[in-house]
């Protein structure tokens, strides 16, 4: 086989965006929290890189930083609940899509390995062991556990030597969010678009998925036919 390894994205790849799954738990969160909802989350967003880049290492810290910039003194029985809220939207938000588990199996049935490739806060790395995926991806890197987020070379190389696998045995398949698929490419890696219509395209975060030029697909199980003409 040309191809050894397939590597996914995870939100708007193997789940849907984190945003359209949660709905409106976050005012549940702020409510647990006493922080008024609007306040709650302009602070909250702009926490956004800092939680996927590793700043903090358990959902306590994050909460507490917020809570902290809008000066709320945080009970412990409200930081519990508030735990509790947020590995429970987690959770939700790590539904497969359509298709996912199915294609996961298929690959690892024709001997492919699978490894994960996600920018997302500590609260993935903590569940991802309850989710369907877990036994069907070999390897997940999370950018909250290595420190690196993409589009950041490095954290492309981690996945693919903890796999085993060489990059140009390797397909990368992303949704586009932020230049990820040249960087796969820089590295090596052949990169594959999958096209999403829940997103909007229109938005400076998803220009690569509007502008790709390179191989696209619209479903996972088009990944198994991108593969087997490939490997032919």
């Amino acid at each position: 086989m040309r191809f050894r390894a397939v590597i996914f994205d995870l939100f708007g790849t193997l789940v849907d965006d984190f945003g359209a799954s949660v709905g409106q738990t976050y005012s549940e969160l702020a409510g647990a929290l006493e922080v008024p909802y609007e306040q709650f989350m302009r602070f909250w967003r702009q926490t956004t890189k800092m939680r996927s880049n590793g700043t903090f290492q358990t959902v306590e810290a994050g909460i507490e930083h917020v809570c902290g910039t809008v000066c709320v003194h945080v009970r412990p029985e409200q930081m519990a609940k508030a735990v509790e809220i947020r590995l429970a939207q987690t959770r939700r938000a790590l539904e497969p899509r359509p298709d996912a588990i199915a294609t996961l199996a298929r690959l690892k049935n024709d001997g492919y390995k699978t490894g994960l490739l996600s920018n997302c806060s500590v609260e993935i790395p903590i569940v991802w062991p309850e989710t369907l995926f877990a036994d069907l991806i070999d390897t997940a890197v999370f950018s909250s556990r290595a420190r690196l987020m993409k589009p950041h070379l490095r954290i492309y190389q981690l996945v693919c030597e903890s796999l085993g696998v060489t990059p140009d045995r390797c397909l990368y398949i992303a949704d586009g969010e932020n230049h990820e698929l040249a960087a796969a490419a820089k590295v090596g890696l052949h990169s594959v678009l999958i096209r999403n219509s829940s997103r909007d395209n229109g938005s400076e975060l998803l220009r690569e998925a509007r502008e790709w030029q390179g191989t696209a697909i619209s479903s996972l199980p088009e990944a198994i036919t991108l593969l087997s003409i490939k490997d032919a």
